[in-house]
């Protein structure tokens, strides 16, 4: 039986719904298509931080360092970067409507730093918003590794069998499944309060 709701936030609760600001950035610094993601999430720092051992910040200077922006243009460059990204309002919602007999949580590989951003951009409050908020960052170890699991399930008290787990990155859905936690493997478009909803139908 379900007993537990677990939610991703980046690509799941939070996505980006509208990706030509960050292309009238790759416009403008004659990066290449998706190279604005990849010059932010897939760095060295972004990788040291996401699993908790430089704070957020590092990141954004190694992207003021690549592209020689100011301190002026690196704010400017942030605020663009994240002008698509847009809060899932419904999915909090329904996640918040089936807490009395759910426990919830987010599980995501943030970097270290990010909870007070989470908490005054999207008011994600652990104890209010749901009942618990795992970041890779503070736990020094990301998904797809086995350990950050093991971590959510002693933490909200659940068996693996449990769980319910929301993710849109296939490797950490089949890290989770390779447990014995139940998943859904959220793709654009998908319907996923429906989704949810016959998940916990069928295993009630």
């Amino acid at each position: 039986m379900i007993k537990a709701i677990v939610l991703d936030i980046g690509g799941v609760l939070i996505r980006t719904e509208d990706r030509s600001f960050r292309s009238k950035l790759e416009e403008k610094y004659g990066l290449k298509p998706r190279e604005a993601d990849k010059l932010v999430f897939h760095s060295k720092p972004a990788q040291a931080s996401t699993v908790g051992k430089v704070r957020y910040d590092a990141v954004w200077e190694h992207v003021a360092n690549e592209l020689a922006l100011s301190k002026e243009e690196l704010i400017e460059f942030q605020n663009q970067f994240w002008a698509g990204d847009q809060l899932d309002i419904n999915l909090m919602n329904f996640l918040q409507k089936v807490h009395s007999n759910y426990t919830t949580a987010l599980l995501s590989n943030a970097w270290l730093g990010h909870r007070q951003i989470f908490e005054e951009e999207y008011n994600f409050i652990e104890g209010q918003t749901v009942d618990t908020i795992l970041l890779s960052g503070e736990l020094g170890v990301a998904k797809p590794d086995p350990h950050i699991y093991a971590i959510l399930a002693d933490t909200i008290q659940c068996a693996y069998d449990e769980i319910l787990f929301v993710d849109d990155f296939l490797e950490n859905i089949e890290a989770a499944n390779a447990l014995g936690i139940h998943t859904i493997h959220y793709q654009p478009g998908m319907n996923l309060i429906n989704e949810i909803k016959s998940r916990l139908d069928k295993k009630r």
